[in-house]
């Protein structure tokens, strides 16, 4: 993990052949490398979508991360001890979306600050998706651009080192 980097953008569309017609003629995109989050419930088109979908639960409740639940030192795990369930806090209330398991154990090792975490909360809530790509180094900027030029908003970067590359 510590030599790719985490490219993330936020798609206005959720249906899975939306999201592969805008991404998957992009090179270097590999598509069976992109993973979605998205609010929706997990359909057909989903299951059979060369895209991996992650389904953020329904019943997940969204808050502001006033409490030190995600910290940007320890990606979005918790801090140790409390019920000794990564990603849930000794007072065991998730944060958003990204706290819940698979998510976790998606992003476990990305240091994505609470900032974003809350912006991509925020938009899932609004019924938008959270694209991911772990890209090796040398092909990050490429995979950036291809998810820019495909039309995702707030596209950025993070290393594993805690930063968000500038681009």
């Amino acid at each position: 993990m510590a030599d790719q980097h985490l490219v993330t953008g936020i798609s206005q569309e959720t249906t899975p052949s939306k999201i592969e017609d805008a991404l998957c003629a992009r090179p270097p995109v590999d598509c069976s490398r992109v993973h979605v989050i998205t609010g929706e419930p997990a359909t057909e088109e989903h299951d059979t979508s060369i895209l991996q979908f992650l389904h953020a639960s329904e019943f997940a409740q969204t808050s502001d991360v006033s409490h030190d639940v995600i910290r940007g030192d320890t990606a979005i795990m918790t801090e140790a001890g409390g019920v000794n369930v990564p990603g849930i806090s000794a007072d065991s209330r998730y944060v958003g979306y990204f706290a819940q398991p698979h998510i976790i154990d998606h992003l476990a090792d990305w240091p994505i600050p609470e900032d974003q975490i809350q912006n991509y909360n925020d938009a899932i809530d609004a019924g938008r998706a959270v694209v991911t790509y772990k890209a090796e180094p040398s092909e990050a900027a490429q995979v950036e651009q291809a998810f820019k030029d495909a039309g995702l908003k707030n596209v950025k970067t993070f290393t594993g080192d805690a930063q968000e590359t500038k681009s």
